[in-house]
């Protein structure tokens, strides 16, 4: 991590499965590794997969005085690379924020393909307003699970109802991952404000030289990134292959657990096969 000049490692909290070239999971904002769990035993069944938790968020530590901005982030995830042995390019897939990670770790020759699955800073300038309301608001709703507030989540009805911004189906989520999903989102309020708030100013931008296969997917049900305002290409390579996931929403893992693997694999494949698909 970084203070005043130095940059200081924490390893990373990890969920991994399988073996055979190796697959690394990157989770969006307020969220970790747990959220890759629908989808894990399809991706093993021939992949090496590695979910990743992000500092701050999940169960990696998130020290005092850090500058959260997206060079820190990288240094922190090829440093982790390193230490997992992962020495050459590997095959990533983000959701959300991890989608805007791993397009940034393409352009730094981190990625041998991208999957970004509902990836963030795909806007003009910064952060929409309508988005940035929606973390606010998602953080002061988690203060009300600490505590007593915490059993509320047991009844369906709340609990779905809190799981209803970012996925289509809340009910496909079990009631144990509901709830550690959103005390995920609680325990990350400090990581988390820090990465939204340096989003606000930010989007992604100089993309179009990656090399890389990347495929781009939305759920037609994403309540948080808008198409209006949340899907502009301009910054991305012309051999993006965009794809549209039925059924899902903005975390769409429990949604469409088959699909969002398939949709994975597919990308890496191309990478495989030394060929592009264009949009």
């Amino acid at each position: 991590m970084r203070h005043r000049g130095s940059w200081l490692m924490t390893v990373w909290n990890r969920i991994e499965r399988g073996a055979g070239q190796p697959l690394v999971l990157l989770h969006g904002a307020g969220g970790s590794a747990r959220n890759w769990l629908p989808v894990m035993d399809r991706l093993a069944a021939d992949r090496r997969v590695i979910a990743l938790d992000f500092p701050g968020f999940g169960l990696t530590p998130f020290p005092d005085r850090v500058e959260f901005t997206m060079e820190w982030v990288m240094a922190q995830l090829a440093g982790e690379f390193a230490r997992l042995g992962l020495h050459g390019p590997v095959d990533l897939a983000g959701n959300s924020m991890g989608g805007w990670f791993a397009l940034e770790a393409a352009k730094r020759g981190m990625a041998r393909s991208v999957a970004a699955i509902a990836p963030a800073g795909l806007w003009r300038r910064g952060m929409p307003d309508l988005l940035y309301a929606q973390f606010l608001t998602a953080m002061a709703g988690g203060l009300l699970t600490r505590g007593p507030g915490a059993r509320a989540l047991r009844f369906d009805l709340v609990r779905h109802a809190s799981l209803a911004l970012v996925a289509r189906h809340p009910a496909r989520i079990p009631r144990t991952e509901g709830i550690a999903m959103i005390r995920d989102l609680d325990r990350s309020q400090r990581a988390l404000l820090l990465a939204v708030r340096h989003a606000r100013s930010l989007h992604f931008e100089g993309g179009q030289g990656i090399s890389v296969p990347v495929t781009i997917a939305f759920g037609d049900h994403d309540r948080m990134l808008r198409p209006s305002v949340s899907r502009m290409r301009d910054e991305l390579p012309a051999h993006t292959r965009w794809v549209t996931l039925p059924g899902c929403g903005h975390v769409p893992m429990s949604d469409a657990p088959q699909l969002v693997a398939r949709t994975i694999l597919d990308a890496s494949d191309i990478a495989g096969t030394g060929g592009k698909e264009s949009a």
